[in-house]
């Protein structure tokens, strides 16, 4: 549940705070957008896993074995039920805040990912739902506030593509009970090395090219942003030191907390480059 948090759940609410202090919004104002962000992305997170937790029960068996329909604490069709529910409430809050648009399209990418696609189509399809994801998350918190403009679609499609290219890592930790649903994921067709690879180039890269794209054109101070170019190499270049030094998978799954960490780092950078 930690890592969901941190990469469905802070980074929204996180940038929604950095719209406010963008915006120069006082003390009660920025209390009611945080608070509304929070209840939006909680449901954002919620239709996502109950959607997914009601179709992947032999995975999680396997994976994720404290979830409550592998526990016995709800069947797959509760889920189901809760689902729908959540999904009128999603969309009814979605109409309240202005942010319907990027509802509509969560919506669309989870049905379509965790309730249509084939196990043979996840590792094609994946990538691409969650890069929509993304941009969903970022765009449609920074609209609590205000509608975003050029700049932030900069930062937003930037750190979007960013973190979308190492995403396929997560799969490594889960392979066995992907294995055992015949979903095929990235590191079942190529095995873990390459993955793990791809994902140590890109995380290292990602410092230079946050700084390069987006850090340096920010009229914050040379050492604010020197500084936060330096938090973002300490919490990504761990991330690349782990993926190729400890591969069990509970070592895995914390290595993976560390890049959705990495994910909360920049967007909280916002903070002092806006």
């Amino acid at each position: 549940m930690v890592d969901d948090v941190l990469a469905a759940l802070l980074p929204a609410v996180l940038f929604t705070a950095v719209a406010c202090v963008h915006y120069g919004i006082d003390a009660v104002g920025t209390t009611l957008h945080v608070a509304t962000s929070v209840v939006l992305f909680s449901l954002y997170l919620y239709v996502f896993n109950a959607s997914n937790q009601a179709r992947s029960v032999t995975e999680d068996m396997a994976n994720k074995p404290y979830r409550p329909v592998p526990r016995g604490l709800i069947s797959p069709t509760g889920a189901m039920r809760r689902f729908w529910c959540a999904m009128a409430i999603y969309t009814l809050l979605g109409w309240l805040t202005g942010t319907l648009i990027w509802v509509v399209l969560w919506q669309t990418v989870v049905i379509g990912l965790n309730l249509w696609s084939l196990p043979r189509h996840y590792w094609v399809l994946k990538p691409v739902a969650m890069g929509l994801g993304l941009v969903v998350q970022l765009a449609a918190a920074w609209q609590i506030v205000a509608p975003p403009n050029t700049v932030i679609w900069s930062w937003v499609l930037t750190i979007a593509v960013a973190f979308v290219l190492p995403m396929p890592f997560e799969d490594v930790r889960d392979m066995d009970g992907d294995r055992q649903i015949g979903r095929r994921t990235l590191p079942l067709s190529v095995g873990h090395w390459p993955v793990r690879i791809g994902f140590a180039v890109t995380m290292t890269a990602l410092p230079l090219a946050l700084y390069l794209l987006l850090f340096r054109f920010s009229h914050a101070s040379p050492i604010t942003i020197a500084a936060c170019t330096a938090v973002v190499v300490i919490a990504s270049w761990s991330a690349v030191i782990r993926s190729l030094l400890f591969r069990t998978a509970p070592a895995d799954r914390a290595t993976y907390l560390i890049y959705t960490f990495t994910y909360c780092v920049v967007i909280s950078c916002g903070l002092v480059l806006f």
